[in-house]
């Protein structure tokens, strides 16, 4: 007996694009910014016009189009591949506006040349050629009598009568062309959805749960899901872009003139580089304080209406997860919150997302911990950043959420609620940092994970944060703080010099180990230039502001005063563990 949970068909173009309209089949990127180019635009026309294949598309049935909720507005399939290729047969053959990177809507002309049977993306020059006719898409336009354009046209187009009619009739033969459909079943598991998508496309593109979770909001109307991807996508725009503001209320004037947009208003006049969330980390933050679940394809499944408890789609299950879903965006996108949390992570010792940063999946975590103790605990403000820096901190120095976050999300939210119903999250909090951040772990694990060359390490960003925190000087200055030389973009110098270390055989393996990076003004710099230690350490321009103090904020071993290459192993070995040490105190002082 066979389990196949898909068919295959073809579709007629213009029926699929009627369909569309009439929001029978949901087309999610309409509404999102158009990637492909016009001359890819151009080029897919091209190929339907000689009757060559464009491929499949895949649709998803939505689950909820079983309960029978489709005559209120909502889609009963989405296209979840192909959604570039069918918004660029909307824009071409029916001049629908698309929406550009900078949230513009804009047309795509496609010029023909009958003459010729070429086609072309319009230009100046094309729009005022003669022999061209310079959209396409009037002949796809209720109320255009045919006739009429052939004897009006013939002449200017330089064709006979008989000639140009069957051209325009080839022409619009493209909207009665056939695609291939791929339908999904609707009881189809969302990751084997996922699966599916990525095993059959063939252009490298790679469907995330994320992608899938915004297109299954935009399909939604009657529960507001539209307005609440809008939200949060518009939100991620203005906040990395504010002159995006002013294009988005143009382009969505309904929408700007909403609760959910003056909601996400503050973020016009925001402005910082340390916490930056992308829709997939707003989606997963908010999966996680309104429904304490970590796994996006659950989110699709509870907005898709599954009960989870019955194993079932239900009406009901969907207005709950609806409303859960939209109560978490408001209070994840709530300005206050928001801030906050950005005052905590500075607090922290982060200041710019380039250098004293932690992972996206330990601040996004944070996030969501700090939002759960808010709104579930009756801790005081400091006992809440507390656990919430403590817990950021512990999980990325162990690397907790490294090798699957959501399954890393999943659990430790699970154990969160629990101990907290049981009033032992103190206590769990304690444990777990404790049976994590052993001595052992201080003393001899943490130097180890240290042996890196990349300044793209975790452990290196954090002990700069260390230092920050402790608004520790830069190494050799009496007046510049290690903050200061970052915002000022200083050098990351070696301490002993990689063209010293490479004049005496040392490899860039060895001589670009974190251990001998040390953030240093740009005179400092040039003073050292290729001596060993010894050598500029001993003289007294380039150390005159040098201290034992100065030393410790920037973990340089005493002894660096004696030294060359022959003990930069050795050195190396004393550095990391005073990087350690730094970063135990910047931990035990949160």
């Amino acid at each position: 007996m066979s389990d196949k949970r898909y068919s295959v068909d073809h579709a007629n173009i213009g029926i699929l694009l009627n369909w569309i309209e009439e929001k029978k089949i949901g087309l999610p990127e309409m509404q999102r910014p158009f990637v492909w180019k016009s001359t890819q635009v151009r080029d897919l026309i091209d190929s339907l016009y000689r009757g060559y294949p464009i491929g499949f598309i895949v649709t998803w049935q939505n689950p909820d189009a079983d309960l029978k909720m489709g005559d209120k507005g909502q889609n009963k399939e989405i296209i979840i591949d192909g959604q570039q290729r069918i918004t660029a047969l909307s824009a071409a053959l029916k001049g629908n506006e698309v929406v550009d990177d900078k949230y513009l809507k804009k047309r795509i002309y496609i010029a023909f040349n009958p003459t010729t049977e070429e086609f072309a993306t319009r230009s100046a020059a094309i729009a005022k050629d003669p022999k061209w006719i310079s959209d396409i898409s009037i002949f796809n336009k209720p109320g255009l009598d045919e006739f009429d354009y052939v004897i009006n046209n013939a002449e200017r187009l330089g064709l006979p009568q008989n000639k140009l009619s069957k051209k325009i009739q080839k022409l619009k033969a493209i909207s009665e062309s056939e695609i291939g459909v791929i339908k999904l079943d609707s009881k189809l598991p969302i990751d084997q959805v996922t699966d599916i998508f990525n095993r059959i496309n063939q252009k490298g593109t790679r469907l995330s749960s994320a992608d899938f979770a915004m297109s299954r909001l935009s399909s939604d109307i009657v529960h507001h899901g539209n307005d609440l991807r809008k939200e949060i996508e518009y939100f991620i725009q203005i906040y990395k872009d504010k002159a995006l503001a002013a294009n988005i209320k143009k382009m969505d004037k309904e929408f700007a003139e909403s609760d959910y947009y003056r909601h996400i208003a503050w973020a016009e006049n925001e402005s910082t580089n340390i916490f930056e969330p992308d829709f997939g980390d707003l989606l997963h933050i908010c999966l996680g304080i309104g429904f304490l679940r970590g796994k996006l394809s659950q989110l699709v499944s509870l907005i898709s209406g599954r009960d989870f408890e019955k194993h079932t789609y239900t009406a009901d299950a969907m207005s709950d997860s609806y409303r859960k879903f939209g109560d978490a965006v408001q209070y994840v996108l709530n300005e206050s919150n928001f801030k906050r949390y950005i005052l905590l992570l500075k607090s922290m010792g982060m200041v710019d997302k380039s250098y004293a940063k932690l992972p996206d999946s330990y601040v996004n975590f944070g996030y969501i911990l700090y939002l759960y103790l808010k709104k579930n605990t009756n801790f005081s403000n400091d006992q809440i950043e507390k656990y919430t820096k403590q817990w950021i901190l512990m999980t990325a120095l162990v690397k907790r959420y490294v090798s699957s976050p959501e399954s890393g999300f999943d659990r430790d939210l699970r154990l969160i609620s629990e101990n907290n119903k049981t009033n032992r999250l103190p206590d769990f909090f304690e444990e777990t940092i404790s049976q994590n951040l052993t001595d052992e772990f201080w003393n001899l694990t943490l130097p180890n994970n240290l042996v890196a060359q990349t300044t793209q390490l975790t452990n290196w960003h954090i002990f700069q944060m260390s230092q920050i925190h402790a608004k520790s000087h830069a190494w050799l200055e009496r007046d510049k703080f290690t903050m200061d030389t970052i915002n000022e973009q200083g050098n990351i110098h070696h301490i002993f010099p990689k063209a010293y270390l490479r004049k005496h055989g040392f490899k860039q393996g060895e001589y670009n180990q974190v251990a001998n990076y040390v953030w240093i003004t740009q005179p400092r710099n040039l003073e050292i230039a290729d001596r060993a230690p010894k050598d500029y350490m001993a003289d007294n321009e380039t150390i005159k502001y040098h201290s034992v103090e100065n030393d410790k904020e920037n973990a340089i071993p005493t002894t660096l005063k004696d030294y060359d290459y022959h003990q930069y192993s050795q050195f190396l070995d004393e550095r990391r563990k005073l990087m350690a040490k730094n970063i135990r105190q910047l931990f035990e002082s949160l």
